[in-house]
């Protein structure tokens, strides 16, 4: 196609300085990440290239898992000739060494199909390689006669159904005690609880905007009351940390901008798709993630 035949609203490539910030964000990610990975495998991330290059499993396996969810988002929005922006990683001193990633997508008028797609695709895209995380890093961990107690150094974490449906198919076998996580299974565990927290169904979360496409304005504000209320109860009974997600939708706005401006409707594709991505959330979910915080 000729540059004079390009379609007015095909997407421009954002210029390079527009580039860099991304970029620097992304690079900078993949050291923190490695550097929390080496922490995680009880090494010295100051320790170079030795202690540092150990996180490299669990970087490379959560950065992969990261990735493929935002170009899952980037790509489709595209597809639609939708403005987006790159995506910007968050690196951070955490445990995980990131605070994950965002993409910056202005409100424009759109279908609900399309605005379905674009939300669907960064959950389907970053499920699939979390899954296989999972399978290859629980089948290559090991059993420990029990977990070292608070302070040293180890997490309990909490069991997702499907996560105890990969441990108990593909875990080690034969033996009695905790499953101690290689660092693979720890990022699988940690891209599952990424995409569950996606698909919660408010806000400017991917669930979000699954949920307001499927079922419009009207109950999509209906439903903002009853999330946040959901995570206030698991917040006091659960995990401490769905409180701070409850007051975070609150402030940032649990509802939905006005983004549809036509609509046909949801096809019957995606409108199976949405009740898979339900199963798959009731799957996923982890009402304490962090067991005793």
């Amino acid at each position: 196609m000729e540059p004079d035949e390009m379609p007015e609203d095909t997407p421009v490539t954002p210029p390079p300085r527009r580039n860099l910030l991304p970029a620097v964000l992304y690079v900078l990610t993949w050291i923190t990440t490695t550097g929390a990975g080496a922490m995680l495998s009880g090494h010295n991330p100051l320790d170079f290239p030795d202690g540092f290059l150990k996180g490299l499993p669990f970087s490379f396996t959560l950065m992969s898992i990261l990735t493929l969810h935002e170009a899952g988002h980037y790509i489709v929005a595209r597809w639609y000739h939708v403005p987006t922006s790159w995506p910007y990683f968050i690196p951070a001193p955490t445990l995980i060494g990131t605070f994950g990633a965002i993409i910056r997508t202005p409100p424009s008028p759109t279908s609900s199909n399309v605005l379905f797609d674009i939300a669907a695709a960064g959950p389907v895209a970053g499920l699939v390689p979390a899954i296989i995380a999972l399978i290859a890093g629980v089948h290559g961990s090991t059993v420990v006669n029990a977990i070292p107690p608070p302070g040293g150094g180890q997490l309990e974490l909490g069991e997702s159904l499907l996560f105890k449906a990969v441990g108990a198919i593909f875990g080690p076998h034969g033996t009695h005690g905790e499953l101690l996580l290689s660092p693979v299974a720890f990022a699988g565990w940690m891209g599952l609880l990424i995409t569950s927290l996606n698909l919660i169904p408010a806000g400017q979360l991917d669930g979000g905007h699954v949920f307001y496409a499927y079922f419009g304005k009207r109950i999509h504000r209906a439903i903002r009351p009853v999330i946040l209320s959901v995570l206030l109860i698991l917040g006091w009974e659960t995990w401490h940390g769905w409180i701070v997600w409850a007051v975070l939708l609150f402030i940032m706005g649990a509802g939905h901008p006005p983004s549809i401006a036509y609509d046909e409707g949801l096809s019957p594709r995606r409108k199976l798709l949405g009740i898979l991505l339900l199963v798959v959330e009731c799957l996923i979910f982890v009402p304490s993630p962090l067991k005793g915080s």
